[in-house]
This record gives structure tokens, sequence and C-alpha cells, in this order.
């Protein structure tokens, strides 16, 4: 089983298709997780503990897109909320912002664009090294002193066989 990195986890509003007008009341309010290998939109509710006077947060599972999905992501501003839209290979969008009463999610939907971006560039990078780890084995370049041509370490000053300078 692989380790599921963690790259980035907010809360956040979500819904699937586009930002409506009362996108407060329309969209769900959660936590967006990021990990090396999926999105996950995470439904939020809070549960009154009357008798303490204090909530406790109770998530249940929302949508999860595996990052392979992920046709493109990009900053959009719709309704006067910076959102970051999610385009799916299979004709799917998603709306992600973090706008709240002070902001309109600007800066939140950048960033996020940002590192889901990368994230999945690093992905897509990690699926084709590890495809390719099979034909072939690496191997570093070893490190050979000018003058006489001896192989050297990475960390001396100068060369064990003519003593000159690195």
């Amino acid at each position: 089983m692989e380790k599921m990195a963690l790259v980035y986890s907010t809360e956040g509003y979500f819904c699937e298709g586009e930002v409506e007008k009362d996108w407060k009341f329309k969209m769900e309010h959660g936590r967006i997780i990021l990990s090396a290998l999926e999105l996950s939109l995470v439904k939020k509710s809070n549960i009154s503990l009357t008798e303490i006077g204090s909530s406790v947060d109770n998530y249940k599972e929302g949508f999860v897109i595996p990052l392979t999905q992920i046709k493109k992501a990009y900053s959009a501003i719709i309704q006067k909320i910076y959102a970051v839209v999610i385009e799916t290979r299979d004709g799917l969008s998603f709306s992600i912002t973090m706008a709240n009463e002070r902001s309109s999610g600007r800066q939140e939907s950048i960033n996020l664009n940002e590192i889901i971006n990368s994230t999945i560039l690093l992905a897509i990078k990690a699926n084709r090294n590890a495809q390719n780890v099979g034909d072939f084995e690496v191997k570093p370049l070893p490190n050979r002193c000018f003058n006489c041509g001896e192989e050297i370490s990475q960390i001396w000053k100068f060369c064990k066989n003519c003593g000159r300078e690195l």
C-alpha cells in the first residue's frame, strides 16, 4: 500500500458545478485536502454539545478526485467570488473557494490553484519515473580529479592520488 503524502489542507466551500448567486447557502462547507494522489472535498457539519457549550467538527465523505482524473485546474471569478475550477477527464466540474465575509478569496484561490497544478505535475513526473525504473538503473557519475583522473569523493578538498586542490 502506497503512503498518501499530505500536500495541503484548509477549510473552504465547494460544490459540483459552478458557483451560484447565493453561494454560501448552495455550496458545501468543509475541508479541502490535497494529497500526492488525490484531491478530497470533505463535507463538514457542526454537532452542538449543549451541556458544554462547544461544538465538535464532524466530517463526512464528499468528493474524491484522483489527480490522474483532473484535466485542468484554473482560477476564475464567478459572482464576484474567486474560485478554483477543477475539470475532470470524464466531463465533471467542481468549484472551490476560500471566500468568507471579509474576503473574496482572491489570494487563497491563486495559491490553491498553483498548489494543485504543481502537485499534478509532480504526480505525473513520479509516475513516469516509476515506470522507467524497471527499464534501466541510473547510477550517478563518479567525480574524477581533473589532473590525474582518480575517482574522488565530493567532500574531499584535495586529490589523495596527486595532491591537487579540487
